[in-house]
């Protein structure tokens, strides 16, 4: 029996799924904007055989991206890529296709006119963000700004990530906490064999056997909101893993197998504090988890931080820190810049409606 085929509306949904599963920077939905875009306009590009423009989508992509925020995106990796066609394949590609050659761009102008109102939502956080002093800073409203909007569905995750490493950072700072890094007075000999592996990894040599510098954190950078890998590391030791999440027995066994780490520090929402507790025993893990903190923890610690005793000092330092995290994570399209490419591309968002009417509209 032939398989049904696929109707525009049912092209519609996998674009409006590949949209809510993107995160802010929404890579996927502006490579399937570009690929129509090129259909229509070039005209060579055949939506039927995914060769024609697997590979030349991300390039295009880049181009686009770079136009609305001012940014050069990084090339992805092949698996992420091909994902995209997972969500929207080709044969959905050639509906959307005709429907947008039909009308004009009708599918770039609805997929970029969502990606703009998103962007001026996170302005909007940005802005209060920027004019919020740390006395005036509430934890758990700015959280809830992404848990209860559905347009930032995909990144709450990122924004945990964010407020945790911005507070961790800011503390450790205020800490004045140091690393030292000392040789054994013993290794003299490997010392004086290896001397320049010891200058050029570890930073020591025999007229300096010992080093000393500030506790810092790093932030990994992106990842898959799935994957179990790790999200910050520190100089002082622990990798950190960061899940907005209530995290589970068999989540800590899936973080413990994937990092290879004699520390780990696990940051979530809440905890199943008995079951964890009994597997940690049972599996020998206790010695490597350092702590589990929770949400309740962090919220404490935000209060804190930009309470009385410390707004003007170490609140200070952690909503600059905040602010520089979620601009990195979450950059911003400018007025000028979309409507320089509205007018470049003939985009007009007034046509939306019916089947493209905004989702948010």
């Amino acid at each position: 029996m032939a398989k049904k085929k696929a109707t525009l509306e049912e092209a519609k949904q996998a674009v409006d799924k590949l949209m809510s599963k993107s995160r802010t920077k929404s890579y996927k939905p502006i490579a399937i904007a570009e690929i129509l875009y090129h259909n229509r306009v070039e005209g060579g590009v055949d939506l039927e055989n995914l060769e024609d423009y697997r590979r030349r989508s991300d390039a295009w992509c880049h181009l686009a991206f770079e136009k609305l925020q001012g940014i050069t995106k990084k090339s992805s990796n092949s698996r992420y890529w091909d994902q995209l066609f997972e969500i929207v394949p080709p044969p959905l590609l050639v509906i959307l296709g005709k429907e947008n050659r039909k009308c004009h761009g009708i599918v770039e102008t609805y997929i970029y006119a969502n990606l703009i109102d998103k962007s001026a939502a996170v302005l909007t956080i940005l802005n209060d963000l920027r004019a919020i002093r740390p006395k005036q800073f509430d934890f758990a409203r700015f959280l809830a700004q992404f848990e209860e909007d559905k347009r930032f569905k995909r990144s709450v995750d990122k924004i945990y990530e964010i407020v945790v490493y911005a507070l961790f950072n800011a503390v450790t700072k205020h800490l004045g906490a140091t690393v030292a890094l000392t040789i054994d007075p013993n290794a003299g000999c490997v010392l004086a064999d290896f001397e320049d592996f010891a200058r050029l990894v570890l930073g020591v040599d025999r007229e300096h056997p010992k080093v000393t510098q500030p506790a810092r954190l790093y932030r990994v950078g992106t990842t898959n909101a799935a994957d179990a890998g790790l999200d910050m590391w520190a100089n002082f030791g622990p990798a950190i893993q960061v899940k907005h999440l209530t995290l589970s027995p068999s989540q800590v066994d899936d973080i413990c197998g994937s990092l290879q780490a004699d520390k780990i520090v696990i940051v979530c929402k809440k905890m199943e504090a008995a079951s964890i507790s009994a597997v940690l025993m049972q599996f020998g893990m206790r010695d490597r988890i350092r702590g589990i903190i929770t949400e309740q923890e962090l919220l404490r610690w935000y209060t804190l931080a930009c309470g009385e005793r410390y707004h003007d000092t170490l609140g200070v330092d952690l909503l600059d820190a905040l602010r520089v995290e979620f601009l990195l994570e979450f950059p911003v399209t400018h007025d000028q810049r979309v409507g320089e490419f509205l007018n470049d591309r003939g985009y007009d968002l007034a046509r939306l409606s019916g089947l493209w009417r905004l989702q948010n509209a």
